[in-house]
């Protein structure tokens, strides 16, 4: 059954999939090569029942696993749209959550099977919004102080998240939709960007809650020297001058991409502070509440390092090569407080344990502390350990995602859980408890304890497992080691 939409920027044709009125890869914006996104209209009807290409990225099967990213996918630059999972497109105005994805800024999609929006639509009568956004050198690449005005605004990447968020703000009511109970949504790099997106003024307005999994804007991101010098380092690459680069073909463009960061890791593509987009700390406007003030849910995964320790080998000599750089000797004392934390006396996953909380659990904290000043935040800690891979992801980072999607079953939730018989119950209170919160109250299910809100001195959080709790200041002694 097809189902046809008019909206502003054009009439689009979806299809009736499970129950569930989709629509796939509408286009909500135009990305000229390192420049910012611009409006995009079309005439007559549009196709819209099967996804666009994705953005630019490696196709590495060693990333493919998490990536979803095969050879049988279509990539392009033109690559800014979205999906639409509603229950129906008949005036109604329900509450709309808009996912950003992870993928470290330089792999993944709106598209990829995990992230089906139709459990949220068909059980919780929610609006689900998936999108593309640029990535890698083509979303995050500075060239403002090598290639002039035009190319003064960076982090593209976040601005074509803006250009989406405004699409929908305009275009959703058509969908079922309520253009004023936004969600935006992500994890990992799609939570840094959510972290970004609520320290920046041009967002205001354009959402109403916030959901981040697994990911905050770093406490010192890099500044528009660092982007400087990994623009040049990346021409070095590619033995070309700076103004060569918006000539060049998009594959030459990824294969420099590839040869640069197998040297800078994970870390090599995030959000900085260009000043134009980003002109000042993010959390520092945050914690001045000059940020948006909306009602936030956030948290972290016990063992989120674990992943890339086990399918990113050298991942973690990387990062403790880089602390060290830049810790010196402190470093090795924080490691012995890991050590000495661990039952098991494992020094290796003591590291793991280290290089989790200073990417992903410190600065999570660090951003709800300063949320919540302002605003009501609720936090969470993923503690469901895995049996598969032999037990070593542990309660690993994206470990969630198939939880909160409620898709367990599916072939990357088997995969990852390993089919255990406690994943489908916890992943119904998990996606009822976003739900209840996108739909506007506090998070919370059936099979849960009361979640109270998270502010210090007390710290509550929630810590989802097979029996879950809440506890106060989790892992407190190894919090307060931080500066």
């Amino acid at each position: 059954m097809q189902v046809v939409v008019e909206t502003r920027a054009g009439t689009v044709r979806g299809a009736v999939r499970d129950g569930i009125a989709t629509w796939r890869g509408i286009p909500y914006a135009h990305p000229p090569r390192f420049r910012p996104p611009e409006p995009i209209a079309w005439a007559g009807e549009r196709d819209a029942t099967s996804f666009a290409p994705v953005a630019m990225q490696s196709r590495d099967p060693r990333t493919a696993m998490m990536s979803g990213i095969t050879d049988n996918v279509a990539m392009a630059e033109d690559c800014l749209a979205l999906n639409i999972y509603s229950p129906a497109a008949d005036g109604a105005r329900r509450p709309v959550m808009v996912w950003i994805h992870g993928g470290a800024f330089y792999m993944g999609s709106g598209s990829q099977p995990l992230y089906n929006g139709t459990s949220f639509a068909k059980l919780h009568d929610i609006v689900v919004v998936t999108l593309n956004y640029r990535l890698g050198v083509f979303g995050l690449l500075y060239l403002g102080d090598r290639l002039g005005d035009d190319y003064a605004a960076g982090n593209v990447a976040l601005l074509d998240q803006l250009a989406a968020l405004r699409w929908v703000r305009d275009h959703i009511a058509a969908f079922g939709g309520d253009p004023d109970a936004i969600t935006v949504m992500g994890e990992s790099a799609g939570a840094v960007s959510v972290a970004n997106l609520l320290a920046m003024p041009a967002a205001r307005g354009l959402f109403h809650r916030a959901i981040l999994q697994s990911g905050a804007s770093g406490l010192s991101p890099p500044t528009r020297i660092d982007a400087n010098a990994f623009t040049d380092a990346y021409c070095a690459e590619l033995g070309v001058a700076p103004r060569q680069l918006p000539e060049l073909p998009a594959e030459q463009l990824l294969a420099g991409q590839e040869r640069i960061t197998r040297s800078l890791g994970l870390g090599a593509f995030t959000p900085y502070l260009d000043g134009v987009t980003i002109s000042r700390l993010p959390i520092d406007t945050l914690r001045a509440g000059d940020g948006v003030c909306v009602p936030t849910l956030l948290g972290s995964n016990r063992d989120e390092w674990a992943l890339f320790d086990l399918f990113v080998p050298g991942s973690t000599a990387i990062v403790i090569a880089q602390l060290r750089s830049r810790f010196g000797a402190a470093v090795d004392r924080m490691h012995a407080a890991y050590l000495a934390a661990r039952s098991d006396g494992s020094a290796e996953r003591a590291w793991l344990d280290l290089v989790g909380e200073v990417a992903f659990r410190i600065p999570m904290i660090r951003l709800a502390e300063a949320q919540a000043r302002h605003a009501p935040v609720w936090m969470y800690r993923f503690d469901w350990s895995s049996p598969a891979f032999g037990g070593k992801l542990g309660a690993a980072h994206a470990l969630e995602l198939p939880f909160v999607w409620n898709v367990v079953d599916s072939p990357i939730g088997q995969l990852l859980l390993g089919g255990d018989a406690s994943a489908p119950p916890l992943a119904r209170a998990m996606q009822t408890a976003w739900a209840t919160f996108i739909r506007g109250a506090a998070p919370a299910a059936e099979d849960l304890p009361r979640w109270p809100i998270y502010e210090p001195p007390r710290r509550s959080t929630m810590t989802i497992d097979r029996e879950s709790s809440v506890v106060d200041d989790p892992a407190g002694a190894l919090r307060e080691l931080w500066p």
